[in-house]
């Protein structure tokens, strides 16, 4: 498996990604290479280009304690892409994205916050693998603060950020409730959530739980079929989120 990083502490970092996925069973068999763009605000992102899967690191994520992690979770993206999984198959996503958008008459920053929710759906799903790997105490500290982080416990105003926001805590909490490493960070997280859902407004509480148990109990080994009803009905319920938040907003106004 070829890899062109120029830096030799790229290339062991990433060999040694690459080893704790084949010695957990996850075996990447494409060409991988890791490039770092110093102007990237967020840790990074994986591509496919030229027959090669390509992950970008922030110059700053080097320096991170969860880099090791974030090369992982990337990796498992590259592996289910390989394997054809439904939630990576560009296509089928695309067509039920699309399809919603256009039905719906979803503006761009609605499109965004739809598309938002899906990457919370695979990366869930990714995270599977991850989460298989990580076994020390370190490392699940690690991932329990930051998951812990992304809670949001107050409104933005902005009702369709916040539908937004509602899905990303519900997507925090099921990451960890699903692999039962809750409970360092449980009263933290919840108290957080609670006081977001207490700002929110009517029905928050039953529409949280909904988005959490399905991200929670969600899974990897759907077909193609299964996973097409369910993400059009888990983005579904994001849409009637998002647009009965609009229209009390507007009765407002």
């Amino acid at each position: 498996m070829a890899r062109e990083q120029e830096d030799p502490a790229l290339s062991r970092a990433l060999d040694w990604a690459l080893e704790r996925m084949a010695q957990a069973g996850y075996p990447v068999k494409a060409r991988v290479t890791l490039q770092v763009d110093p102007t990237l605000q967020f840790m990074g992102y994986a591509r496919h280009e030229g027959g090669q899967h390509v992950i970008v690191a922030a110059g700053w994520a080097l320096d991170s304690e969860m880099f090791g992690g974030f090369l992982l979770h990337e990796l498992a993206h590259i592996y289910y892409t390989e394997r054809q999984k439904p939630s990576h198959q560009s296509q089928l996503v695309n067509e039920v994205l699309s399809d919603i958008i256009a039905r719906e008459g979803l503006t761009s920053t609605e499109a965004g916050y739809l598309t938002d929710a899906f990457n919370h759906l695979q990366n869930i799903l990714a995270d599977d693998i991850v989460f298989a790997i990580l076994r020390s105490e370190r490392e699940i500290r690690q991932v329990q603060r930051f998951f812990a982080n992304w809670i949001s416990d107050r409104p933005s105003g902005d009702p369709r950020a916040d539908a937004a926001l509602l899905a990303r805590n519900a997507f925090a909490i099921a990451s960890l409730k699903r692999r039962d490493i809750h409970g360092a960070v449980d009263v933290e997280m919840s108290s957080k959530n609670k006081q977001f859902l207490t700002f929110y407004g009517k029905d928050a509480e039953k529409t949280f739980v909904l988005l959490e148990n399905f991200l929670e109990k969600a899974r990897s080994n759907w077909n193609a079929k299964e996973f097409r009803r369910a993400l059009i009905d888990y983005l579904g319920r994001m849409v009637a989120l998002m647009r009965r938040e609009r229209k009390a907003w507007e009765d407002l106004r």
